[in-house]
């Protein structure tokens, strides 16, 4: 039986660097989507300017990624049992289009507003490659 040593623990420093990480990822998918879909994805209100809303809206998506990473650490090692990329890559799809469809509703504070769920579904598969993609670049550089 495999005790929780063989476990990888996320470490303060190591998740502020994946915050990062992820929002530098998440500013370039939107950046390209809004610019190739600039009437499905709509960036800035009266009072927020279109970098404001960039943003206001990747940080949280990147954040709320971030702190979903300590919680699969203590899942993995209650259930002894590692998540494959597979399993990763779905619950980011998840995490992505429920970030991504609360902070839609909440447009006039995040400036990120969407035309529909479907634009959201899309969005959230591209961050979801992309994030995976450079997170498993990130996690070999630290092995």
């Amino acid at each position: 039986m495999a005790t929780t040593k063989n476990f990888p623990q996320i470490s303060g420093m190591t998740l502020v660097i994946s915050t990062l990480v992820l929002f530098v990822t998440n500013v370039a998918v939107l950046f390209i989507a809004q610019s190739l879909f600039p009437k499905a994805i709509v960036l800035g209100t009266h009072a927020l300017s279109y970098w404001w809303a960039v943003g206001m809206s990747m940080s949280k998506l990147a954040v709320i990624g971030a702190i979903v990473m300590p919680f699969v650490s203590k899942y993995e090692a209650a259930r002894q049992r590692i998540f494959s990329p597979i399993e990763w890559s779905v619950l980011y799809l998840v995490v992505n289009v429920a970030t991504l469809w609360v902070i839609s509703r909440f447009s006039e504070q995040f400036g990120l507003g969407v035309s529909s769920w479907m634009v959201i579904v899309g969005l959230a598969v591209v961050l979801d490659v992309a994030q995976g993609m450079v997170m498993m670049v990130y996690g070999k550089m630290l092995s």
